[in-house]
């Protein structure tokens, strides 16, 4: 006899067959089923719909009136069966609905609220884009599938693609496929239909993982989507999982459906009815016909019990997992009806009284943090030690940024090399950034708050700018901005000398590249005031050298003033005849090196 891994060993390697979503169905009742708890509901097996054989994705019509799944009785391929209702809890015996000649099969049907609009899978099939299983479009018309044609490029692919959910309103489409660029295994994608009825390209939904997301299935409020998954963590084998979008690809945490709907055996094509207060799965769970087979859940009668619990959580800083250094505002409100629970707790330590099986939101915000919110699913008894859940805030980015430029002059400084060090209590780096100001002196750094910074800046002929960064204040913003405009002060223009011949007052030509130099400096810098002093060696009267050091002092002054040096730059220009020798000695030597004239910085 075939074990009953054996059994399920084949049913995986057959899974493209298998898939479902019950496009009207309330939420309402999943929630219901799940706050139950393994001890308040029970699973009935399907007996004269299931076989020794697979069975899988259960799917009631929007009508009620008949219930489709897929089969591998008989010729052993899948095919299409459904049962008409005969009470409110009981299906009449199965009709072979479709099937294929050959290698083909067909199998997961999803029907919109329109009653006509279905998706269903399809393989081997001879007008498939490729070679595989793929997705396709038909008619249902008196309870006959009809008019098959398969969607085009982008939700087909050569890879396997199966197991399609279409939105209660037809303008979502969910399903499961092994393309490459996914995050392994098979993965959970999306397509959104546009006004002209083209679908979009299909998206990889945010909370695939390298195990398997299979057999999804979205509810008739669009957001709340249920699926299959073999990930770690989870009762055993395949599970049931919820999530809620909240955006256009972002998912709330899955939760795991718990031991209502879950065992340590497989369960996989979740479904809800419309009205029914019931939910449908696959399950290949002890006690069947084989194989995998039809279940449908449903709530015991409810016994006396205490109506509220006791909840609590943390408001907490993602990175540090420690409480918000803020203080936060919290809300908590019960999900499906938005009442608001009183926090008797504080801001950073919350705490309420929530009725029993309903799911509560948390939403917290803090200065210096992204708001977030939770969501958790109150136990379904009640339980003196209550229960938890915490929030976890991520702190806001900081973006550092400005110009560096001229302290008096406001121009820009390109290429200046900019350094934001991150520092410790004690003053330690933690470590630096560099970058260089663009040509319009602009520079910009990723920080945090909370942290200490260093910034400093240096520039060819600037003092370098050194200062701690201010504290960055916090804000209820995704990005804090800070603007540090830098404000670099040249650097002071050395003084040079230039020497003369004996009783000569001429430039000597040796000497013009470093007053050349010198003159472009004090052009780049037109605050600063020159003086020129000029000096002969001791020899001859005092009334010659006196001249002749105004002389060489004048002749220094014409050519600064031939060079485009402004006039009310040379603030003095004088001669000091023999005085202040640099070398006191009477030698050739010493006579030379006070020969001269002396260009200084005297102000600003």
């Amino acid at each position: 006899m075939t074990s009953r891994r054996s059994v399920f060993t084949i049913f995986i390697l057959f899974l493209s067959l298998f898939a479902f979503t019950d496009l009207f169905a309330q939420a309402d009742s999943a929630k219901r089923i799940m706050a139950s708890g393994f001890a308040n509901t029970h699973a009935e097996n399907l007996k004269n719909l299931n076989s020794p054989s697979d069975e899988a994705s259960p799917f009631v019509s929007p009508d009620e009136s008949t219930l489709y799944f897929s089969s591998y009785r008989g010729t052993g391929r899948s095919a299409l069966y459904k049962s008409k209702r005969k009470s409110a809890i009981e299906w009449g015996d199965p009709e072979l609905m479709m099937q294929f000649d050959g290698k083909q099969s067909i199998s997961v049907l999803s029907i919109a609220s329109d009653g006509h609009t279905a998706v269903v899978q399809c393989c081997n099939r001879p007008d498939a884009l490729f070679a595989s299983c793929d997705i396709y479009l038909g008619d249902l018309n008196n309870g006959n599938l009809q008019n098959l044609r398969p969607l085009g490029k982008g939700i087909n692919s050569e890879w396997w693609e199966g197991q399609p959910s279409i939105s209660s309103d037809g303008q979502l489409l969910f399903f499961s496929s092994d393309r490459k660029h996914g995050q392994g295994g098979r993965d959970i994608y999306m397509c959104t239909r546009n006004a002209s009825g083209d679908w979009s390209e299909p998206v990889d939904l945010s909370f695939n993982t390298g195990s398997n997301e299979i057999s999804p299935f979205i509810a008739a409020d669009n957001q709340t989507l249920y699926f299959a998954s073999d990930r770690s963590g989870g009762e055993g084998g395949f599970d049931i999982y919820v999530t809620y979008r909240k955006g256009d690809n972002e998912w709330t945490e899955p939760k795991n459906m718990g031991p209502a709907v879950n065992t340590r055996s497989n369960e996989m094509f979740f479904s809800i009815p419309p009205h029914e207060d019931a939910v449908y799965v696959t399950s290949d769970r002890p006690g069947g016909a084989g194989g995998m087979d039809l279940y449908r859940i449903v709530p015991n009668p409810v016994k006396a019990r205490p109506k509220f619990i006791a909840f609590s959580g943390r408001v907490l800083d993602a990175e540090t997992n420690q409480p918000v250094r803020t203080e936060p505002d919290v809300s908590i409100t019960i999900s499906a009806t938005g009442d608001a629970m009183a926090n008797v707790g504080t801001p950073r330590n919350f705490k309420a009284e929530i009725p029993i099986g309903k799911p509560v939101r948390v939403k917290a915000g803090a200065d210096g943090y992204v708001s977030g919110s939770v969501e958790a699913q109150t136990p379904a008894e009640f339980d003196s030690a209550g229960f938890s859940q915490d929030v976890k805030l991520t702190p806001a980015a900081v973006k550092v940024s400005g110009h560096t430029t001229d302290l008096f002059t406001n121009a820009k400084i390109t290429g200046a090399k900019v350094t934001l060090e991150e520092v410790d209590g004690d003053g330690k780096s933690l470590g630096t950034q560099v970058v260089t100001s663009d040509a319009d002196g602009a520079f910009s750094f990723d920080a945090k708050l909370w942290s200490k910074y260093r910034l400093a800046a240096s520039a060819e002929e600037y003092q370098g700018y050194y200062q701690p960064l201010e504290d960055i204040a916090p804000k209820r913003e995704a990005v804090i901005r800070v603007s540090k405009e830098i404000r670099m002060t040249p650097a002071d223009i050395k003084p040079i000398t230039m020497n003369f011949d004996l009783d000569k007052s001429d430039l000597k030509p040796n000497q013009l590249p470093q007053l050349e130099d010198f003159i472009g400096k004090v052009k780049k810098n037109p605050y600063v005031k020159l003086e020129l002093q000029g000096y002969t060696d001791e020899r001859g009267s005092d009334e010659h050298n006196q001249a002749l050091s105004e002389r060489r002092a004048n002749a220094v002054r014409a050519h600064l003033l031939s060079k485009g040096v402004p006039t009310d730059q040379i603030a003095i220009t004088k001669g000091y005849g023999k005085s202040n020798p640099l070398d006191p000695s009477s030698s050739e030597e010493a006579w030379a090196k006070n020969r001269r004239v002396e260009i200084r910085i005297v102000g600003k």
